[in-house]
């Protein structure tokens, strides 16, 4: 199979209403996770947490699926499913028999199964070229990057269990990612309609602009800071410093996490990944970026702020 054409692809001003409604929408998906977030700390039940993050999961692997068509029919798509379902098992098993909150076993199991079981599935018919390799690669591809790199939103609420109490310890830490990342897309936004000239990377993003990078770092910042000032208690191990090399790192992160989802939609010719919420886009187009900033974070806690 030779590589997926890139339709040419054209881009219009957007009209004042237009860009109102993007920021809405992005505004929109911040308070969105905020509202999930909010529920499981009232009801206080790890389960329920953990059920919300499994059902943004699966409803972005659904979506990676259907981004590439028929790609992944039949027992392709089964065996994709029910690896990340065992994995999604295994570490809730782990983060509650006291084991903490580091991959390990359900990587151990998962991935080589899934590994075996793809390749089982090439012995199944006569193989077709590229396109038989190509099923394979999607199908890890999409396990790597939505399934194992979302599971750090749940590992980043046991990173600080010493700091913390209740069933939920770490459940600020995440919301301080959440803010830091989102904030990091809105401030990129609204710079850069306001007073973005120099294109960043046209080919990719054209509406990114130079300006808009600032304003990313600088809604990073405020993010940061703001969640030190008000919820500071709630999140001891982190001050003034660690907000600001934080800020750094995410928004850095952000803005790849961001670039590179475009290349894929853009590559599949896909505007938004679903339909899962109106106005928003799909389960992936609201948890982008913190498939990359969740790890990040994760990694920070455990090899800097607490070292």
């Amino acid at each position: 199979m030779g590589p997926l054409p890139i339709a040419p692809m054209t881009e219009t001003p957007p009209v004042a209403s237009s860009k109102a409604a993007v920021f809405v929408r992005r505004l929109g998906s911040t308070l969105v996770l905020w509202a999930l977030i909010a529920a499981a700390v009232w009801t206080g039940q790890p389960l329920l947490f953990f059920g919300i993050i499994v059902a943004l999961g699966a409803l972005g692997l659904v979506e990676w699926r259907r981004l590439f068509g028929a790609t992944l029919d039949g027992g392709w798509r089964v065996w994709l499913y029910s690896v990340s379902a065992l994995y999604a098992a295994l570490v809730f098993w782990q983060s509650r028999g006291g084991h903490g909150g580091s991959p390990g076993l359900p990587e151990a199991v998962a991935l080589p199964l899934l590994f075996f079981g793809l390749f089982a599935g090439t012995l199944r018919a006569p193989l077709e070229g590229r396109e038989t390799l190509w099923r394979v690669l999607v199908a890890l591809a999409g396990f790597i990057y939505v399934v194992f790199l979302f599971s750090f939103a749940w590992r980043l609420v046991l990173v600080p269990r010493w700091t913390g109490s209740g069933p939920l310890p770490g459940i600020f830490y995440l919301l301080f990612v959440i803010a830091v990342t989102k904030f990091t897309d809105m401030g990129a936004y609204a710079v850069g309609v306001v007073f973005g000239r120099h294109k960043m990377i046209p080919h990719i993003s054209p509406g990114k602009t130079w300006e808009g990078l600032a304003g990313a770092f600088l809604g990073a910042f405020a993010a940061a800071h703001g969640m030190v000032a008000v919820f500071g208690k709630h999140i001891p191990i982190i001050d003034h410093a660690h907000a600001a090399g934080l800020a750094v790192a995410l928004a850095a992160i952000t803005v790849v996490a961001d670039l590179a989802e475009s290349v894929i939609k853009r590559c599949l010719e896909a505007k938004d990944s679903g339909h899962f919420l109106p106005g928003i886009g799909g389960a992936l187009d609201l948890i982008d970026s913190l498939l990359f900033t969740a790890p990040a974070a994760w990694l920070y806690f455990h090899f800097v702020v607490t070292s």
